[in-house]
C-alpha cells in the first residue's frame, strides 16, 4: 500500500519509515527539507516529495495522490491545521501523532467537514494516545455508567526525542487541563499528586494535560477525566511553585535558550532502549454510587509504540471503506486494537 509520511525526517518519522520497511510497504515520505528527506529515500529506495505548508495550493496538489497522509511534524500546533485543511479539499485520510489537546480539539472541529468529504480525521496514532485511549474505552465497557475517569502512564528505561521536546518547550508556563462535567477547564500541571500501582511498580505520578482529556471523553463519553504521568516527588513539588516561574518560562528568551540546548543535546532513546524499555498504563473508572473498575496495561517503550500503532492504523483506516469524519483509535477500533501490538499485556 502507498500511502504518504510527512515529517520522515524527525525521530519519530523516521522510526515510522523504518518499520514500515520491515514490514514490506512502500511509503513516499515527505518534508520541506531536501537534504534531510533525500538520504532517507535513498537508503530505503522509497520516492520522496519536497514541500512546505506556508501554500495551500501546493499541499492539495502534493496530497491528491495519495489515500491517507500520516503527519509526523511536530509541534502539532504548527503543522495540523494546514494539513487537514488541504486532506479535505483533496480527499485525504489524515493521520497524526500528536499528544497536544489544543491539536485533538481542532481536528474534531472540522468533523462535519471530513464527513462531507468522506475522509477519516484521526490525530494521536501513536503513545499519544493509543494505549490510554484504549484502556478508556476497556473501562468504559466494565462500567458503563462510570462519570469520573483516571489515567496514567509510567515508562521503563527509554528517553525522549528532540520533537517531542520541543512540543514541551511550546507549552512552558501554560497550564494543564482536565475535564469537568463535561468541558475542558484549565488546572496547574501538579496540582494532583499520588502513588500508583502500575502492576509491575509502583510509582509516583502528577496530573497532566495529556491528549486524553479530549479524546477519552469522544471514546466513552466519561463527563470528568484526569491525567497522570509519572514524575519524580521533587518535580511535583517544584510544579507547586510554578506560579512563580510562569511568566519566566512564557518568555521567547527563555525557550530559545532551552531550544539552542535541546537542539545540541536531545537526540531520542537509542535502539537498544527502545527495545528493552516498557510503558505502564493505569486506569480507574467510578459512578455515582462509588462504584470502581481499575485496569493495568503493560506495552512496549513510547517510540517503538509509535511506529507499531501508526503503522497498524494506517492500514486499519486505508482498508475502511465507509469510515469518516473526526474519529479516536479506540472510538472506531475497540480497545482490543492495543492487543494487535506484540509485546502489549493486559493486567486487570
Amino acid at each position: 500500500m502507498s500511502f504518504l509520511i510527512y515529517g520522515a525526517s524527525g525521530f519519530t518519522g523516521a522510526l515510522i519509515v523504518n518499520l514500515a520497511v520491515k514490514k514490506g510497504l512502500k511509503p513516499v515520505i515527505a518534508g520541506r527539507n531536501e537534504s534531510k528527506i533525500k538520504p532517507i529515500a535513498e537508503k530505503y529506495g522509497l520516492d520522496y516529495l519536497v514541500f512546505g505548508l506556508d501554500n495551500k495550493a501546493e499541499i492539495i496538489k502534493n496530497l491528491e495522490k495519495f489515500s491517507l497522509v500520516l503527519n509526523c511534524a511536530g509541534p502539532f500546533t504548527r503543522t495540523a491545521k494546514q494539513l487537514v485543511e488541504a486532506c479535505l479539499v483533496a480527499k485525504t485520510h489524515y493521520l497524526d501523532i500528536t499528544g497536544e489537546i489544543e491539536v485533538f480539539e481542532l481536528v474534531k472541529s472540522y468533523h462535519k467537514k471530513a464527513l462531507e468529504s468522506k475522509i477519516v480525521l484521526m490525530p494521536g496514532v501513536g503513545f499519544d494516545v493509543v494505549p490510554t485511549d484504549c484502556m478508556a474505552d476497556y473501562l468504559h465497557t466494565q462500567l458503563p455508567d462510570a462519570t469520573h475517569l483516571e489515567l496514567a502512564f509510567t515508562n521503563l528505561g527509554g528517553s525522549i526525542s528532540h520533537g517531542t521536546m520541543t512540543t514541551m518547550l511550546e507549552g512552558l508556563g501554560n497550564t494543564g487541563a482536565a475535564r469537568e462535567n463535561g468541558k475542558i477547564v484549565p488546572k496547574p500541571i501538579g496540582a494532583k499528586g499520588k502513588m500508583i500501582d502500575f502492576g509491575k511498580l509502583t510509582h509516583f505520578a502528577m496530573t497532566i494535560p495529556w491528549g486524553d482529556v479530549s479524546t477519552a471523553h469522544h471514546t466513552t463519553g466519561i463527563p470528568n477525566i484526569e491525567t497522570y504521568a509519572g514524575a519524580p516527588k521533587s518535580a511535583y513539588f517544584f510544579m507547586k511553585l510554578q506560579f512563580l516561574f510562569n511568566p519566566l518560562l512564557r518568555s521567547r528568551f527563555i525557550k530559545k535558550q532551552l531550544q539552542n540546548y535541546v537542539d545540541k543535546k536531545i537526540t531520542g532513546p537509542s535502539e537498544s532502549q527502545s527495545q528493552k524499555g516498557k510503558s505502564f498504563i493505569w486506569g480507574k473508572v467510578t459512578n455515582a454510587e462509588g462504584k470502581t473498575v481499575e485496569a493495568r496495561l503493560t506495552t512496549p517503550e513510547g517510540y517503538k509504540l509509535t511506529a507499531e500503532a501508526s503503522l497498524l492504523i494506517t492500514k486499519k483506516v486505508m482498508e475502511s471503506k465507509s469510515a469518516a469524519g473526526y474519529q479516536t483509535p479506540a472510538g472506531m477500533f475497540g480497545y482490543a486494537l492495543i492487543s494487535e501490538i506484540s509485546g502489549t499485556q493486559w493486567n486487570q
